[in-house]
C-alpha cells in the first residue's frame, strides 16, 4: 500500500491528528507562498524529521493575500526570465542545508485559472509553464541541491481545464506527479451543487492521461472527502481497495483542513468513524520505521 500523509495547519494539527487515529503519517505537507520570501524552516523541517514523516511542500509563486488570477509580479514570464532568482537560490540553500529529503509540489494545479501561474491568467500564454518550471529547477541543480523530489502535479482534469501535455516538463525534470481531487458530496460549490463522487470517478481519468504522459511514479497529492449526501468512513473505509486496484499509485496526501470560504470540514480526527476507517486503511499497509528515510 502508498505511503499516506497529511496536510494540516500546522504541527499542533498534525500531532492532533496522529493522537486521535494513533497513527503517525508518513508525510506532512505545508504551502509556502514565495511573497513570504523566506527560507525553508529548518526548525520545521527538523520536528518533521522527529516524527518520522518526510516534509513536501506546496511551493507556491505568489502573494497569497493578493489577487488569485491577476499578479503580474509572478506572471511565469517573470520566473522563467530570472526576476525571482534571488529568491528561489535562497530557498535552494536553506533545503540544501536541511540535507534531508524534501518533496517539492511547484505550481501545482497549473491546469486550472485559480491561481496567477494557471493557464491563461495572469498575462499567461500558452507554453509558459514550462520553461518557468524548468528554470526554478535548473536553479536548483545550479547550486548543487541533489535532495528535492520534483513532483509536477496538477488539478484533476475537468471540462475546460488545460490539457496536460503543453504543460509537462518532461522526465529529467520531474521525479514524482500527483493530482487533486475532493469529493465534495452534496455541497455547493463556487455556485454549483455537487454530487457524491467515489475515488475511481474523482481520480481515474486524470490518472489515465497522467499516464499517457508518463511512467513517473503518481501521487494523489490533494483530497479529502466531505459527509453531506454520504459517509465520510465509509468513504475512507474504501481507500484500500482503491489503491491497491491502482498500483501506479505510491502515496496520498490528505487534506486536514477546514475550508472556512465552503463551509467544509475535510479532517479526519473530529469524526470517530471517520477515525476508525483511517485506522483500518493505515494498518492494511507496511509501515516505513519510524526515523528512517521514506526513500
Amino acid at each position: 500500500m502508498p505511503l499516506l500523509g497529511i496536510s494540516a495547519p500546522d504541527l499542533a494539527a498534525f500531532d492532533r491528528f496522529a493522537a486521535a487515529t494513533g497513527t503517525q503519517p508518513d508525510v506532512y505537507d505545508v504551502f509556502e507562498a514565495w511573497g513570504n520570501d523566506r527560507p525553508l524552516d529548518l526548525e520545521l523541517a527538523e520536528a518533521v524529521a522527529v516524527r518520522g514523516a518526510r516534509l513536501s511542500i506546496t511551493w507556491e509563486p505568489w502573494d497569497a493575500s493578493g489577487s488569485h488570477t491577476r499578479q503580474p509580479a509572478y506572471s511565469l514570464r517573470s520566473i522563467a526570465a530570472g526576476d525571482h532568482d534571488g529568491y528561489i537560490d535562497r530557498f535552494a540553500r536553506s533545503v540544501q542545508e536541511h540535507g534531508r529529503p524534501v518533496s517539492l509540489r511547484l505550481m501545482h494545479e497549473m491546469n486550472g485559472k485559480w491561481y496567477p501561474w494557471g493557464s491563461g491568467v495572469n498575462g499567461n500564454r500558452p507554453g509558459d509553464f514550462v520553461p518557468a518550471y524548468r528554470h526554478v529547477h535548473d536553479r536548483f541543480t545550479a547550486l548543487g541541491v541533489t535532495n528535492v523530489e520534483w513532483v509536477w502535479a496538477p488539478n484533476a482534469v475537468y471540462t475546460g481545464s488545460a490539457p496536460l501535455a503543453p504543460l509537462y516538463p518532461g522526465d529529467a525534470y520531474v521525479d514524482a506527479v500527483g493530482v487533486s481531487n475532493y469529493n465534495w458530496g452534496n455541497e455547493i460549490r463556487d455556485g454549483y451543487r455537487t454530487s457524491w463522487a467515489s475515488f475511481g470517478e474523482l481520480f481515474d481519468p486524470s490518472l489515465a492521461e497522467l499516464r499517457s504522459l508518463t511512467t513517473r511514479p503518481v501521487w494523489i497529492s490533494e483530497t479529502g472527502s466531505s459527509d453531506s449526501g454520504g459517509s465520510k468512513a465509509e468513504w475512507v473505509a474504501a481507500l484500500s481497495a482503491e489503491l491497491a486496484a491502482r498500483p501506479e499509485i505510491v502515496g496520498l496526501i490528505w487534506f486536514d483542513h477546514v475550508d472556512e470560504a465552503r463551509t467544509v470540514d475535510w479532517r479526519i480526527e473530529d469524526d470517530a468513524d471517520a477515525v476508525a476507517a483511517w485506522r483500518t486503511v493505515f494498518d492494511a499497509r507496511p509501515r516505513v520505521p519510524r526515523g528512517q528515510p521514506l526513500d
